[in-house]
């Protein structure tokens, strides 16, 4: 009987073998055997691993103990002590010893020990930086290890351009981006925490030099951008940066360093920028500019004294975003006289400009608009100076002024409170070239003789309520076709009517006459005597076959010349609240007008002989003390094609 079972059991035994080569079925036949552990899996990015020890068979039992090792409450566990296939957490860096203990089913225990070490954290220092930047570099580790930035070494600025919802500090993101000064050594430490252990991580780099594509990315562009133009070898020469949102970090050149590789740049453009001054850096790294523009931009008005370094300098424009008070100074560094290049100088809107005789050293310049205190003798030294326009604080005008002998365009703007006398040069006659002069100023009283030798001068305006007198040989200024003469002369010289090229004329003062020699004015096409003294017209005003408006408006006007009625071109006549006392007769001919206004007058009644004239006339009657509406509208019965414009109403025959 025991024979047969113990070959029965021989069979089974046979049969487990060929069908299963698992270890633990072998094992079954012992009746003791030793818990095993083998090879735990590597550690996981969590500082986790894999245990493995050997399987638990029906009816036993086991468990894990950590023996040695840094343990920190919820950094270092096992997830299942029971299993033994359970995962360990434990702390990167650090040894432990774990002990499996295996309990039998007759309760005899075996226990095996193994050595777990945890690897540091697997972090790499990556630099991910554009091949074209040598400054502004990028470094970046696996953003599942949250750390910290620190840099060795004085820096622009350190930005990030990792965007994960948190508003935290550049040195708190995985990545960064570190602005750096030209050719310094830098250090990167990336720190990071794990259950209270600081681990870090360094990478040593060294920059080069600032870039043009460095600059271009400051300014939020790229090449192609149409604002940019470049050379055949890819240099930047001109920046369009009008009303840019970006263009205040000029003013922060120690933060945005890689501005100051653009020294090629010819000509910058800044206008309604948010630009907030103009910056050092244009006269210490853009040393080929030739165009600085800053026309309405910026709020500071001063002038850095390292400006005098653009020796190529050709333009400089400048006008602060808001208007300065008129008393607020701008005084320009003595380095300014260095721009020998400089041709075009406009400062607006910034209160005054001193220029702290500077002015004269400027020996190419062609055009300057500005507001200055006063005009200074060196201005003289301006030799190729074409075009000014200034406004001036003070009245004074210069002997030398006539020296600047290329001059075209001159207009000078005096205060109405200016203190100081204006005596203009008695060498006004020197100034050949000049074509247009506009004076306006109530501290001059005369114009010099030597006024009327200006052969080219084609535009005139001279306005002052204290303008005296008119030279006799005014009318010398043959080539002169537009003039304004305001001011307190009572009387016009005969020359006058000299001016036959004269087309536009608007004229003030006292003179309650023309002279005889104003039919003469053959080319005049417009004549504004609004407010003026004019009392009457002479007879000769009816040769001027060329006007075609009048406006005396406000003037003293009491009748019109029998002449008038020889206007053949007048279009348009404005006599309001003149000292009209009858209706003019002398219009009835008139062959071209259109439009006759004689808006609050005494003319009286309208004469009949109105119904004689061209038709297509409006007339403009309101405000006459005497006019009915029975006349009017007899007048209007027996006139065609006319319209009347009155109080009573808007009147079309």
């Amino acid at each position: 009987m025991l024979k047969n079972y113990r070959y029965l059991l021989l069979i089974a035994i046979l049969f487990s073998l060929n069908s299963c080569k698992k270890k633990e079925y072998v094992d079954i036949l012992q009746d003791k055997y030793e818990p095993k552990i083998n090879e735990a899996e590597s550690a996981s990015e969590d500082f986790t691993v894999s245990l493995n020890a050997s399987t638990l068979q029906s009816g036993e039992r086991g468990e894990w103990r950590i023996l040695a090792g840094n343990i920190v409450d919820n950094y270092v566990s096992l997830e299942d002590k029971n299993n033994p296939f359970s995962k360990f957490k434990g702390l990167p860096g650090e040894e432990y010893t774990l002990e499996w203990k295996r309990i039998d089913k007759d309760g005899s225990i075996g226990t095996v020990q193994v050595k777990i070490k945890i690897p540091l954290p697997a972090i790499e220092i990556t630099d991910i930086s554009s091949s074209k930047f040598e400054t502004i570099r990028t470094l970046s580790v696996n953003p599942k290890y949250r750390g910290s930035w620190s840099i060795d070494g004085a820096y622009g600025q350190l930005s990030s351009k990792y965007f994960d919802g948190n508003a935290e500090s550049p040195d708190k993101k995985p990545s960064i981006e570190l602005h750096g000064y030209a050719n310094t050594n830098y250090t990167a430490t990336y720190n990071y925490t794990y259950a209270g252990k600081v681990f870090q991580y360094k990478k040593t780099f060294k920059t080069g030099n600032y870039t043009q594509d460095e600059g271009l990315y400051e300014l939020q562009l790229s090449r192609g951008d149409g604002r940019i133009i470049e050379d055949n070898q890819g240099n930047i020469l001109e920046l369009n940066l009008q009303a840019s949102g970006i263009a205040w970090i000029f003013g922060e050149p120690k933060t945005y360093p890689a501005l100051s590789a653009f020294k090629y740049l010819r000509r910058l453009i800044l206008g309604g920028s948010s630009l907030r001054e103009i910056s050092p850096i244009f006269g210490d790294h853009y040393l080929n500019l030739e165009e600085l523009n800053i026309d309405g931009a910026g709020y500071n008005t001063n002038i850095p004294d390292n400006i005098g370094n653009l020796t190529k300098l050709k333009i400089f424009l400048f006008a602060p975003r808001n208007s300065a008070p008129s008393s607020n100074e701008v005084l320009l560094p003595k380095s300014f006289a260095n721009l020998k290049a400089l041709e075009l100088f406009s400062v607006r809107y910034s209160g005054y400009v001193n220029f702290n005789g500077t002015l004269g050293g400027l020996t190419n310049l062609k055009k300057i608009t500005t507001t200055i205190f006063s005009l200074t003798d060196d201005i003289g030294e301006l030799k190729e100076l074409e075009h000014v326009e200034l406004n001036c604080k003070y009245a004074y005008f210069p002997q030398r002024f006539s020296e600047c002998k290329s001059l075209k365009f001159l207009r000078l703007i005096f205060d109405d409170n200016a203190n100081g006398e204006m005596t203009l040069s008695s060498k006004m006659g020197d100034l050949r070239n000049l074509e247009t002069l506009e004076i306006t100023s109530n501290k001059l009283r005369a114009l010099p003789e030597s006024f009327s030798a200006l052969p080219t001068l084609k535009s005139l305006k001279i306005s002052g309520l204290n303008l005296q007198s008119i030279p006799e040989n005014f009318g010398n200024l043959q080539s002169l076709e537009s003039l304004t003469l305001y001011g307190s002369f009572t009387k016009l010289p005969n020359s006058f009517g000299n001016l036959s090229k004269l087309s536009t004329l608007f004229l003030g003062g006292k003179a309650e006459t023309l002279p005889e020699s104003f039919g003469d004015l053959t080319s005049l096409t417009y004549f504004n005597g609004e407010s003026s003294g004019i009392k009457s017209l002479p007879n000769s005003f009816g040769k001027l076959k060329k006007l075609k408006e009048i406006n005396l408006q406000f003037s003293k006007v009491e009748s019109l010349p029998t002449s008038f009625g020889e206007l053949d071109a007048l279009e348009r006549l404005n006599l309001n609240s003149t000292q009209l006392k009858t209706f003019p007769k002398a219009i009835i001919p008139l062959k071209s007008i259109n439009n006759i206004s004689f808006n609050n007058t005494d003319i009286d009644d309208i004469p009949d002989d109105v119904a004689k004239m061209k038709q297509g006339i409006i007339f403009n009657l309101y405000s006459i003390p005497n006019l009915t509406l029975e006349r009017l509208k007899y007048i209007i019965s027996i006139s065609k094609g006319k319209v009347y414009a009155s109080n009573f109403g808007y009147f079309s025959t």
